[in-house]
């Protein structure tokens, strides 16, 4: 046991010996490099290259080549013409603005077909709607679609005065009767949906609501079409009391103008004015006769724009 114990010893003095002479002159020393020693970072030095090798960024360097050279990665449209592509403003030229109307007035019958001498020239009409406005670049034009109600009433001239009528084509009529009853008009309605097309001028300025004047004047004109239902209302001569109404599907075309005073509040602008339209509206109210009535409205507009 004592033999083992000195054993040890003696090894341990050796192994401080090979320690010390390491350090020593005559085997040299040599320290590990910074990024050499476990747990360090590399000086940034090394990771970072110098500014003049740095890539450049191709995304931020402009293009080169023809003036309208597009970024990599883009691609022309059919639609945008010579432009960038994003370069294609809302509407294609110009912005597009939104408006609400009411319009009402006197309807004046100019030629009412198979109706003449029963009904009274002059009824009444109300229409409401709204358009979209889409501008040029200049803001001072627009193309228009509209679209919008109304409801037109003429009242009968003279009950006494009587037009024939197929009693096949009443309600309640049998079909196998081919004759005709003379019948009074008390009145004739229709309404309908209204669709259209025209093109706005302004006169003081750009009609965009952020670049409108305080106030302006707009002139135009646009072209329609009518579809809807209308209808006749019939007094019998044999019975003074009673009462017959006639309803069909009829459709028809408007031509319009009109001139609008515009007043910018901010946020949205106030439009009023004058409208004048001429409209050809076919029925078939009243066969065998033809129903087709010629005539023009005459009517004043109030409205917002936003």
């Amino acid at each position: 046991m004592r033999a083992f114990r000195i054993l040890l010893a003696g090894l341990s003095v050796a192994c401080a010996a090979a320690s010390a002479s390491a350090q020593s002159p005559l085997f040299g020393t040599k320290p590990l490099a910074p990024a050499q020693q476990p747990g360090a970072m590399p000086p940034m030095s090394t990771l970072v290259p110098p500014p003049s090798t740095a890539p450049t960024d191709t995304l931020a360097a402009p293009p080169t080549g023809l003036p309208n050279q597009p970024i990599p990665g883009a691609a022309y449209s059919p639609w945008c013409g010579d432009r960038l592509p994003g370069g294609l403003d809302v509407g294609g030229n110009g912005p597009i603005t939104y408006e609400l109307f009411f319009r009402t007035g006197p309807n004046i019958i100019a030629d009412a077909g198979g109706f003449n001498g029963t009904l009274d020239r002059s009824g009444w009409v109300f229409q409401f709607g709204t358009r979209s406005l889409l501008f040029n670049q200049a803001a001072d034009a627009a193309w228009v679609l509209d679209l919008g109600l109304s409801t037109t009433i003429n009242r009968g001239r003279q009950l006494d005065r009587t037009i024939p009528v197929l009693a096949s084509e009443l309600r309640g009529g049998d079909p196998s009767n081919t004759f005709t009853i003379p019948l009074g008009v008390r009145s004739v309605s229709r309404t309908s949906f209204n669709y259209g097309i025209g093109r706005d001028w302004f006169f003081n300025g750009p009609g965009y609501l952020g670049q409108a004047p305080d106030t302006n004047w707009r002139f135009g004109t646009d072209v329609g079409g009518r579809y809807g239902t209308a209808s006749v209302g019939f007094e019998p001569q044999d019975d003074p009391g009673g009462y017959r109404r006639r309803q069909r599907i009829y459709h028809g075309i408007y031509l319009g103008t009109q001139l609008n005073w515009e007043r910018n509040f901010g946020g949205w602008i106030l439009l009023a004015g004058v409208r004048a339209e001429y409209g050809y509206t076919w029925t078939n109210l009243i066969p065998p006769l033809d129903g087709d009535i010629q005539d023009v409205n005459l009517m004043l507009t109030l409205g917002v724009r936003f």
